[in-house]
């Protein structure tokens, strides 16, 4: 009799003969074969089987084979088949390669794959037969994560979350993997483009593969999914995404909402608002029948024919099939085979969409990771302050800038352009949960010390101690700022360390208040720049001291100094030179007195004119004086000006000399003699000269006396010289004696008449205008004039 059910594995055709067969197939699913067969070998070598092909020829009504092929994952020595009977039944578990992935589980890090790239990694691992056929495209996704997870919950959930499904695709030596995601990844089923309806009872022995069974069903189904999302680099984005196809029913516009919809844009959320609606009314109509047709498979269309209602002659996607077959007996008058094919259908007009039964895996509370970054860097952030960390769970990373997607950082305080600022470093150990508990999702809650990232402070000894130590960058331990408070009664302090530059803004007002010392130390310069004002009121004493030779600098800008002390005295003392420079008006009042004491030499530039004004009396004791002045020179006295000099006193110009009275008398006096030493002395007032003294001496080679009169008054007048001449309208010599060391004597009267007088005689007399004595001519006595030559 001719086998319908052939089976063939590694042993040989005749060591293990196909006998039954239960199983079911379905899109999305790992199908599960159970196959009963028979040998005659009590001792087949099972685990040797084991992870083995396993393939079933199925033989169609036309004679064209279809097969059904699998992996034995279990093999089970059932017993003997009958007490009688020479073969021994076993029964082999035939699923798929797929299946596999059930037997492995992960954690592991995948950054910047689609969910295509992300499957061609996983099962390209395992060196099976697979074939995409997707018409879709898919996002990269920035992170995603196996987490806690087999290989198969971990594709199976990527796929069910994109709207990507899959079936197997059977052949004599392997059976291939098919990833689908809409009709045009399936294929007419091989033989059977069309299949025929005809009840049960009709069937009979005709021996037509048909469909004798149907049956329709129809699901109120939400008729709106809205998906909606966060992303933080877009917070205002709007990313609510709502996709309505109601069914024609009186309940088909009820709505699902999902929050967290996996993604990052309002494209994306369209494209998960469709696959949400699609999966929620995927099974709105579900159509189930029996059939006789031997080549029934998931994954392959078909269009019926006399179905029990006209509206159901349409085209069919298989999406499920339950096998019962059962061959015929190997003895003599054994029952005939069974073929039963129980099969699932949807219409092709609408998408298939797995059902999403793979749940995304959670975190159960926070977790710790390493801080890491490429090698040599102690700090490795973005722009949003995120870092790169290494999980424990983390076999595959490199602990390096590529262990995982930025994570953010939660902060103790975070708002627009404000807040507090602390990027975890390369090294640190910090706290990490996950939101909403999705491992895709990870945020930094917190850091915490382990026994290579200790305290910076000596533990327990110093548990009084608080605040904030930083560290420099690339520097050793002992290089950091740090903010420190000290909670020990006996030594309550707080301590603010800059360890390079420390910088300090106020906006409005400050305010320090010291109830004891204040000490400050600055190693190198201070600087202070005050826009307004500043104002400094110490009750006590104020010291300021300049060290090391350092000068001292005041400048004020535009405005004005006041120095003022109030009640006390100022001393200003100064160890080398001191230099005052005022480039406009300088005024100094004092009040009662002015004492300046100059150990060596005063020396004052005034560029312009110099007032100086005295109340009182001014007085100068000087060792010497030397003025020199460049241009003129005005003494004004209101009262009188007296100048006593105890040796000599001189007046030097190289230009003319003016003596001058205009009110009284100019009066030279000296108790020796007066001496006038110029080669001519001439009086151009035009008024009387009148000499009055004992004794009056002229000497000169010429002496020349020119005046209306010319009264020469005095107890002696001497004229000495070779020539005496005298010019004037009247003159008179009164005078105990005349001496003139003169050969003659030169008169001159613009009158007509001159003489020479005695108190007692008349010595010579003339009325010519002109006239010359002879000295020796003229003879008086010692109480008159006396002329000698």
């Amino acid at each position: 009799m001719a086998r319908v059910v052939i089976a063939h594995t590694p042993l040989a055709p005749d060591q293990l003969l196909f006998r039954s067969m239960h199983g079911n197939e379905g899109l999305s699913e790992l199908f599960e074969f159970e196959v009963d067969l028979l040998s005659p070998n009590t001792s087949v070598d099972m685990k040797a089987l084991l992870g083995k092909p396993l393939t079933l020829e199925i033989v169609t009504i036309d004679g064209t084979p279809r097969y059904l092929n699998g992996q034995i994952t279990r093999f089970t020595m059932i017993g003997r088949e009958e007490s009688s009977s020479r073969y021994v039944v076993y029964r082999a578990l035939v699923q798929p390669w797929l299946w596999y992935l059930t037997r492995t589980s992960d954690c592991k890090i995948f950054q910047n794959k689609s969910v295509v790239d992300i499957l061609d990694e996983v099962l390209g691992e395992y060196g099976f037969a697979f074939e995409k056929r997707l018409s879709a495209s898919y996002r990269q996704r920035d992170y995603s994560v196996q987490y806690q997870e087999t290989d198969f919950e971990f594709v199976s959930r990527m796929m069910e979350h994109e709207g990507i499904y899959y079936y197997f695709k059977h052949e004599k030596n392997q059976h291939t993997l098919v990833l689908a995601d809409d009709m045009g990844g399936h294929d007419t089923l091989p033989g059977y483009p069309r299949i025929g309806y005809l009840a049960t009872d009709r069937v009979g022995g005709t021996g037509r593969e048909v469909i004798d069974q149907w049956e329709v069903t129809e699901e109120i189904r939400p008729g709106t999914f809205v998906v909606d999302d966060f992303d933080f680099k877009k917070p205002k984005a709007d990313l609510l995404n709502t996709r309505s196809q109601p069914r024609d029913n009186d309940h088909g516009r009820y709505e699902m909402y999902e929050w967290l919809g996996g993604y990052s844009d309002a494209g994306q959320g369209e494209h998960y608002a469709r696959i949400r609606l699609e999966e929620a009314q995927a099974k709105a109509e579900i159509d189930t029948g029996h059939s006789n047709v031997r080549g029934m498979a998931p994954g392959y269309r078909f269009n019926m024919q006399n179905a029990p209602r006209d509206e159901d002659n349409k085209e069919y996607l298989i999406v499920a099939v339950t096998y019962n077959l059962r061959e015929g007996g190997y003895a003599t008058g054994s029952p005939d085979g069974l073929y039963s094919f129980n099969f699932g259908v949807q219409p092709t007009s609408f998408p298939f969409r797995a059902p999403r039964v793979t749940r995304m895996p959670t975190t159960h509370g926070p977790q710790t990771a390493t801080v890491v970054g490429p090698p040599g860097e102690d700090i490795w952030i973005d722009k949003y302050g995120r870092v790169k960390v290494q999980f424990r769970w983390d076999r595959y990373g490199q602990r390096n800038e590529d262990s995982s997607c930025w994570v953010r950082v939660s902060s103790a305080w975070a708002g627009s352009n404000f807040g507090a600022v602390n990027h975890p470093r390369v090294g640190q150990e910090v706290v990490v949960d996950f939101i909403a508990g999705c491992p895709d999702r990870p945020i930094i809650i917190g850091r915490v010390y382990n026994a290579d990232q200790m305290p910076p402070l000596e533990l327990p000894a110093k548990a009084t101690v608080s605040g904030f130590i930083s560290r420099t960058i690339k520097g050793d331990g002992e290089l950091a700022n740090h903010f420190v408070i000290d909670d020990d009664p006996s030594n309550e302090s707080i301590k603010l360390h800059a360890q390079k530059d420390l910088g300090v803004s106020v906006e409005n007002n400050e305010k320090h208040t010291v109830e004891g010392t204040r000490e400050t130390w600055i190693e190198r310069a201070d600087t202070y720049t005050g826009n307004t004002s500043l104002d400094e009121t110490v009750n006590g004493p104020h010291t300021l001291t300049v060290n090391k030779g350092g000068p001292q600098k005041i400048t004020v800008n535009g405005g004005d100094q006041f120095i003022k002390v109030d009640g006390g005295n100022q001393q200003v003392d100064v160890i080398g030179n001191q230099t005052i420079h005022v480039t406009g008006k300088r005024t100094d009042t004092v009040d009662k007195g002015e004492e300046r004491i100059i150990g060596v030499s005063l020396k004052e530039d005034i560029a312009g004119p110099q007032t100086t004004t005295v109340v009182g009396l001014y007085t100068e004791n000087t060792k010497g004086k030397k003025v020199t002045v460049d241009g003129n020179e005005d003494y004004l006295v209101k009262g009188a000006q007296k100048v006593h000099a105890n040796t000599s006193l001189s007046a030097t110009t190289d230009g003319p000399m003016n003596l001058e009275s205009t009110k009284a008398d100019i009066t030279i006096k000296s108790p020796t003699k007066i001496i006038l030493n110029a080669p001519n002395v001439e009086d151009t007032s035009k008024k009387k000269i009148t000499f009055t003294d004992w004794g009056i001496a002229f000497k000169g080679f010429n002496m020349g006396l020119t005046a209306l009169n010319v009264n020469l008054n005095g107890a002696a007048i001497t004229a000495n010289g070779r020539t005496v001449s005298v010019a004037v309208q009247n003159m008179g010599f009164n005078a105990y004696s005349i001496t003139g060391s003169i050969n003659k004597f030169d008169m001159y009267s613009a009158s007509g008449a001159m003489g020479l007088y005695s108190t007692t005689q008349t010595l010579f007399q003339t009325a010519n205008k002109a006239t010359t004595i002879e000295m020796s001519q003229v003879k008086v006595n010692p109480r008159g004039i006396t002329v000698y030559l």
